[in-house]
């Protein structure tokens, strides 16, 4: 017995010890991301770019792909707008898409590269499909100004500038960008790109917007895995304990698949904030203090002690607290990430509330019942009864 409990408490330390690992991980992958400047958006391009590039003021700057490339613009309201791309230099060409729908097919590019010798180049392709003899050279729907794009290297960073001309105010634009194998080939042909992205940018102020999908992907697995499935799992423990032993390896069952859903949600919306600024960073705390408190109650499942342990009734208080904070605080930042969303994304919001209101109705409903059957007395057999009939004879 006394190996049995010591097997547990060391898994049990190993699980908690890996998920504050994960933790500290995430969190510190997501600092240095928020303090990698090496996209240049605070760079003075006066010393770098010629003429006029390097006379515009008040660029709204946006840096993306992991903070290694920032995306600098400026509108001078009459729908010309002048692009900044500035990142590391890597000796391959750099492309720079504008799409509709987020898509590369019939989409346009800016595509330039710098030689080894110093030489430079910049094109236009169009993007007719994946295939690289769809990428068409000096094909495409951008409209370049007078002035003419450049392209510059300054130590180990590379600056792509162009001009072009919309005809209407664009509001939010898909980016595309792309890095190839190698420099476009003596007769245009443009090899196969080895890394990409794409990025919805709000041109008003700069700030990205992850595209709609990935946000209902993130909402509907949160609802799914931490506002439903969750809290069912919880209800089963409360109210079903009687149907023994069904009752514990259901509610198991139903927390860990709770637990793995909330998973798939938060690497969803780590994905979402490699993509985005991140304008809520309440929710993200609020998630990752749900997952920890959440994976606490799975080191306690795998640590759970035998009933005639002393410790038992300390694991209990735990494992009761413990899992309704974790359940409370995932349904609020359920909330708080409705409140942070710039999309509209109205059905998410009704599905949410009706699955809540509905496990609010037939919580209320078992918990009368469960004190109903609770307040019921117990027999008294051992009290006389009121009357008594008196035998005279």
């Amino acid at each position: 017995m006394a190996v049995s409990n010591s097997s547990s408490n060391k898994l049990l330390l190993s699980l908690f010890c890996f998920i504050s690992i994960i933790i500290g991980f995430q969190l510190k992958a997501s600092a240095q991301s928020d303090g990698d400047t090496s996209g240049t958006c605070n760079s003075n391009l006066k010393n770098v770019l010629p003429s006029p590039y390097s006379e515009l003021s008040s660029l709204a700057c946006s840096p993306i792909w992991e903070r290694k490339f920032s995306f600098s613009f400026f509108e001078d309201g009459k729908n010309v707008m002048t692009f900044v791309l500035s990142g590391k230099h890597v000796h391959k060409w750099i492309g720079i898409g504008f799409s509709r729908d987020g898509l590369m097919e019939g989409s346009s590019a800016v595509v330039a590269w710098v030689e080894r010798n110093g030489v430079s180049g910049i094109r236009q392709y169009y993007l007719g499909g994946k295939n690289t003899s769809k990428v068409i050279p000096d094909k495409g729907d951008l409209r370049f100004t007078s002035v003419s794009p450049v392209v510059v290297v300054r130590g180990d960073l590379i600056y792509i500038a162009f001009q072009l001309q919309f005809a209407t105010s664009v509001a939010d634009q898909y980016i595309l960008l792309a890095i190839g194998s190698e420099n476009p080939l003596e007769n245009g042909l443009l090899p196969k790109h080895i890394n990409k992205t794409t990025t919805l940018i709000e041109l008003s102020s700069g700030k990205k917007i992850a595209p709609n999908v990935q946000r209902r992907y993130h909402g509907l697995t949160a609802i799914i895995g931490w506002g439903i499935i969750t809290p069912s799992g919880l209800m089963i423990a409360r109210y079903f304990r009687h149907i023994k032993p069904i009752w514990y390896y259901l509610h198991s069952s139903v927390q860990f698949v709770g637990f793995f859903v909330g998973i798939i949600s938060i690497s969803i919306g780590r994905n979402l904030y490699e993509k985005t600024d991140f304008p809520n960073p309440t929710h993200r705390f609020v998630g990752y203090t749900a997952f920890f408190l959440a994976g606490l109650e799975v080191c306690q499942f795998i640590g759970r002690p035998s009933l005639d342990s002393k410790r038992r009734p300390y694991w209990n208080f735990a494992h009761y607290w413990v899992g309704r904070a974790a359940m409370v605080i995932a349904v609020l930042n359920i909330c708080i990430g409705f409140h942070g969303n710039r999309t509209d994304n109205q059905d998410l919001k009704i599905g949410f509330a009706m699955a809540l209101v509905t496990l609010l109705t037939v919580m209320i409903i078992l918990e009368t019942r469960l004190r109903r059957e609770n307040a019921i007395p117990k027999t008294i057999v051992d009290q006389p009864p009121v009357f008594r009939v008196v035998d005279e004879h």
